[in-house]
């Protein structure tokens, strides 16, 4: 590995989102088939959230379930372009992005910047913060960044 003289971001994945077309029949098929659950049910609805710098609503029913050490989160968007519809629309249903939760999510935002990692896309929802880093073409997957409030 090469030595760039930085030190390394811990690197602990805690959960996995996936876009789904339904939520329920997700749900349903997770339990049935994998014995995946129970999930907690949760809508948001994110008037103030940012998509690709630009201030967007964010509207999305979300289930979360515990999967051994990792949560799983069902994300079935709602209204409007975000990046869980363009996931959607281009790619279909998948993994979307894997999230790690970090205790400043402010700090790690400005040091990703200064490595030229973009946001793209953000909310708060009163007690989570959130950020999915622009880690696709370089990691295969969009890193998300969680702080609890």
């Amino acid at each position: 590995m090469k030595d760039t003289g930085k030190e390394a971001r811990p690197l602990r994945i805690e959960q996995v989102g996936i876009v789904v077309k339904n939520r329920e029949e997700a749900v349903e098929k997770l339990s049935s088939v994998w014995g995946v659950g129970p999930f907690r049910l949760w809508e948001v609805d994110l008037p103030e959230g940012i998509v690709r710098g630009e201030k967007r609503r964010c509207k999305a029913k979300l289930a979360f379930a515990e999967a051994g050490p990792i949560e799983i989160e069902l994300i079935e968007p709602g209204e409007g372009e975000t990046t869980w519809s363009e996931f959607l629309r281009d790619k279909g249903e998948g993994v979307h992005h894997v999230a790690m939760w970090v205790k400043d999510i402010e700090a790690e935002l400005e040091s990703y910047k200064k490595d030229g990692v973009a946001v793209l896309q953000s909310g708060d929802d009163g007690k989570v913060k959130f950020a999915y880093m622009d880690t696709e073409t370089t990691a295969g997957v969009i890193f998300e960044l969680l702080q609890h409030k």
